[in-house]
């Protein structure tokens, strides 16, 4: 099936929210973080980080629409500087949506776990620092309906990337959870460093594992 790849919209939020939650949901952290939260609150969370994405030019946020049912399946967020030259895709926001691009946290469900919270985004942080170059894209995150799991979704966005990659010969840096792992290896990507972020020493339950990751550039 040969899916539809293109740029999201403030409209999809409320869908890629969806399927930013119920990809990761089985994740140790996102309970721990949000100990209270319903399921459609932290769905609802999610879409409202969409704008902030949206509204940096050095973020393409794509979305996969699969083209017998017209419903969005998977989305990806990739990063790539603007010294690249690739040019910005930056949408125009609604009033709500401006609002929320400038501060998406101040809207989150509570209780928030902000030890826990602030701890996993330095983790993220350190980790680029230790890996990457002003020159390298990145894939800040390939999420996919569980029920489009495996059927090629997450290729889709894959190449999009990588395409645009091998062309300006950039290596593309991701955090890849034990799920996402073999994929990437599929496409070229090496595992530079395992991190397990331990939540019990913060006070919390629960340990989520990660695989930095490089892919070098096909040869042009």
């Amino acid at each position: 099936m040969a899916y539809q790849v293109e740029y999201a919209t403030e409209q999809d939020a409320s869908e890629l929210g969806i399927i930013n939650n119920d990809s990761f949901r089985e994740r140790a952290l996102l309970p721990v973080i949000f100990p209270k939260s319903s399921e459609p609150s932290l769905r609802a969370y999610k879409a409202i980080h969409v704008p902030k994405h949206l509204a940096d030019p050095k973020t393409h946020v794509l979305k996969v629409t699969d083209p017998a049912s017209g419903t969005i399946v998977g989305y990806g967020r990739w990063y790539i500087p603007t010294e690249l030259g690739i040019e910005p895709h930056v949408p125009e926001l609604s009033e709500q949506g401006q609002v929320y691009a400038k501060d998406p946290v101040a809207f989150a469900p509570q209780p928030m776990n902000m030890r826990v919270f602030t701890a996993f985004k330095a983790m993220l942080e350190e980790g680029r620092k230790r890996h990457t170059t002003e020159r390298d894209m990145m894939l800040d995150i390939l999420a996919t309906l569980p029920s489009h799991q495996g059927r090629g979704v997450g290729s889709a966005i894959l190449r999009w990337g990588c395409e645009k990659a091998d062309a300006l010969q950039v290596r593309i840096y991701l955090e890849a959870t034990p799920e996402g792992y073999p994929l990437y290896v599929k496409y070229g990507w090496k595992a530079v460093e395992n991190v397990d972020f331990d939540m019990n020493e913060l006070g919390a339950h629960g340990v989520d594992d990660f695989v930095f990751m490089i892919r070098d550039p096909k040869p042009a």
